[in-house]
């Protein structure tokens, strides 16, 4: 079978390989930062009673989800960067 590839193939497998350290690294400091408003530790009173029960449960889910998913896709990406290297030759 015969690979092709484009420049810009090229260039959005190095778009997404340029972004998703930045986005990797955003998620884990949203997962910190809502961790210590979680805490009773650091945040009391009505409003932080809501974001530990209401809010902050399903973001935290869906950024530990996020971050998964960012990994799996750097992986990827690193192979379509390999594969797109190797079609070149």
């Amino acid at each position: 079978m015969r690979t092709v590839t484009t420049p810009a193939a090229q260039a959005a497998a190095r778009g997404l390989a340029d972004e998703l350290p930045g986005l990797t690294t955003t998620t884990a400091d949203l997962r910190q930062h809502g961790g210590t408003l979680a805490d009773p530790r650091y945040w009391e009173g009505p409003k932080a009673q809501a974001f530990r029960a209401q809010v902050w449960p399903d973001v935290e889910a869906a950024l530990t989800t996020l971050g998964t998913s960012l990994d799996e896709l750097a992986r990827s990406v690193a192979e379509v960067n390999r594969r797109i290297a190797d079609a070149g030759t």
